[in-house]
This record gives C-alpha cells, sequence and structure tokens, in this order.
C-alpha cells in the first residue's frame, strides 16, 4: 500500500499452458499474495476520489489501464480475490468494477470475486470485455476510449448473471 517493494513478479510472454501466466516471489512475512493489490499505492488516491476501484486479473492489464488514463485499477497477486483484498479495498471505497477476461474462466472468476467483495459490503458491478479481449489487448487494438466505454457499461452482478446463465442455456425449453 505504500508503494515499498515486498517482492517480485514476472509474466510469460509466449502463450505456454504448461506455464503459470505469472510467477512471483514466494511467500514471506512481508508478503502474502491473498493480501496484496497490484498498483493500490499508484491508485489509492484516484479511488478515493473517484470512489470507486476497477480490479483487473494482472499486472499488465492494470499497467494499461492507467496508461490510459484508467487511474483506480488494481489487481490480485496471481491468486483469487480473498476475503483480505475486500477489506483493504472497502478501506478506500465502497464501490468495485470488476473488469476480468471475458473468456469462461474470467466469467466465473467475476462472480466468484463478486460475492467475496458483497460479502464485504461493497457495491460491485462487472464490465464485460469483447470475446478474447482483455484490459491491455482492447487498448492495443482499439485504443484507450474503447476500455473507457466498456468500464462505463458495467452492468450489475445479477444484470451480468442473468445474461450469462441466458446465454448458456435454450431459455424457449422449460429446463433452460
Amino acid at each position: 500500500e505504500m508503494g515499498r517493494v515486498v517482492a517480485f513478479s514476472g509474466r510469460i510472454l509466449e502463450k505456454n499452458e504448461k506455464l503459470a501466466k505469472y510467477v512471483n516471489s514466494p511467500e514471506t512475512p512481508l508478503f502474502r499474495k491473498g493480501r496484496v493489490l497490484y498498483a493500490l499505492d499508484k491508485a489509492r488516491r484516484a479511488i478515493l476520489d473517484a470512489r470507486e476501484a476497477i480490479l483487473c486479473e494482472g499486472q499488465i492489464d492494470v499497467i494499461r489501464c492507467h496508461a490510459a488514463g484508467i487511474k483506480t485499477a488494481v489487481a490480485a497477486q496471481g491468486t483469487a480475490l480473498t476475503e483480505d483484498h475486500a477489506r483493504l479495498m472497502k478501506r478506500y471505497t465502497d464501490a468495485v468494477v470488476i473488469l476480468l477476461d471475458a473468456d469462461p474462466a474470467g466469467q466465473a472468476a467475476s462472480l466468484r470475486s463478486a460475492e467475496i467483495l458483497l460479502n464485504e459490503g461493497l457495491s460491485v458491478s462487472i464490465a464485460t470485455l469483447p470475446k478474447g479481449e482483455d484490459p491491455d489487448s482492447l487498448v492495443r487494438k482499439q485504443g484507450a476510449e474503447a476500455l473507457v466505454k466498456v468500464v462505463a457499461a458495467a452492468e450489475s452482478v445479477v444484470v451480468f448473471q442473468v445474461r450469462l446463465l441466458a446465454s448458456r442455456e435454450k431459455l424457449e425449453t422449460e429446463a433452460g
């Protein structure tokens, strides 16, 4: 939170399904992945001013968001969002926009993260990226304005979940 180095992280640049996308320092008494939000030291003032945080999946996404002018972006450190992360966010804001990848894993992670954040008493919405995009790739391909529009169009968790389930089920059937 104070901008002091507590660990290091690297990202695999070439796609390799056998390797983790991010590789972090091992946990120490100073570094617990479940308690550290990447870029919180940079985003803290903007989060307080905007009264909203943007939760991304990885560090590169956060860096791209900040470069695009979205200064409230943070990310969990190579782990799923935890109750400690939610409590840390609650110290600075009452609202969080989840901005995770649009693939099925990202959608599931969005819903899991939303549950944790809601349990902490935060207002939660979910921004839906175009299929196959993450914040980094969207800004590189379409510019910062495209990402700003995605964030501005974030919808409530309930609307997101209903839309997601409707896309997976045949609603014209009784079971659907």
